[in-house]
């Protein structure tokens, strides 16, 4: 006869054991890590698309492979970015075609979105290359604010220098979030890896931290090793999850053991099996 009680009963331990999992998660610092420049090099690309798909990745309108990029990280269910050029206070700085100029009119930033937004589709919001001068600039991020409002992007400000852009975004209603480090202004290996380092301990204290890095051969092999050994207080999230302030829970296989009386196989010798769930059979 089937085991009633007992069979509640370990389905309650399992639940109980479920919880202790989860229950400690909702109070995890949460990482969040952005790659840009994303739609250059597909070898390094590549590489960055081998991480978890909470990794989010931010590309260029006019890189060559920006399009293909976009697609291949919404078919891994990656959040993607627009990473637009934008006017660096040092004229004599180069910049790529395409970007956000001072002084551009409301017309001219909302054709400039709309052909960001065809280069690089399935993009959830936006972020700055480069900028010190455009995001500085009040009159510049006011009309960039108010076309993401009417485009429904979200904002995350690289905060490449001192700037007006997240607190403008949210007086035109445009959820906006800041850069709190930088992976690889050192690209020596022992300088990403303190970096990396000192992104967990910042969202320890802060709840939550947004790493920005780049596809470099460093900074790929400190997110591997990282990433995989992630401490237990500290939970790898998407950009999107962070921007719509998510409780995220990690997958998990359920594991169920159930106490009725096995099963003969159909087979012989017709031996009995337990009746398991998620656990494979020796």
């Amino acid at each position: 006869m089937w085991n009633l009680f007992g069979n509640k009963r370990s389905i309650l331990a399992i639940f109980l054991q479920s919880l202790l999992l989860i229950t400690p998660l909702a109070h995890a610092g949460k990482l969040a890590i952005v790659i840009d420049d994303i739609g250059y090099r597909m070898k390094k690309d590549n590489a960055i698309y081998a991480l978890p798909k909470e990794v989010s990745v931010a590309i260029i309108p006019v890189a060559p492979y920006a399009t293909a990029r976009a697609k291949k990280a919404y078919e891994q269910k990656r959040d993607v970015l627009i990473h637009l050029p934008m006017q660096p206070k040092n004229k004599q700085q180069p910049i790529e075609s395409g970007a956000l100029m001072i002084g551009a009119s409301e017309v001219k930033v909302a054709q400039l979105i709309q052909a960001a937004r065809n280069q690089v589709p399935y993009a959830i919001g936006l972020n700055n290359h480069m900028g010190s001068g455009a995001t500085a600039d009040r009159t510049t991020m006011s009309h960039l604010m108010k076309v993401m409002a009417q485009q429904q992007l979200f904002f995350l400000d690289s905060k490449t220098g001192p700037s007006v852009a997240a607190k403008v975004a949210r007086e035109y209603g445009v959820k906006a979030l800041e850069r709190n480090l930088f992976l690889d202004d050192s690209d020596a290996l022992s300088d990403v890896q303190r970096q990396f380092n000192a992104a967990i301990e910042y969202a320890r204290k802060h709840g939550s931290a947004i790493l920005i890095g780049h596809p470099r051969k460093n900074s790929v092999a400190v997110l591997e090793q990282g990433i995989a050994n992630l401490p237990q207080d500290i939970q790898l999230v998407s950009m999107g999850s962070l921007w719509r302030n998510e409780t995220v829970v990690p997958e998990r296989t359920l594991i169920m053991v159930f106490d009725n009386p096995p099963a003969p196989t159909s087979i012989a010798p017709f031996n009995a099996v337990p009746l398991l769930r998620g656990i494979p059979k020796d």
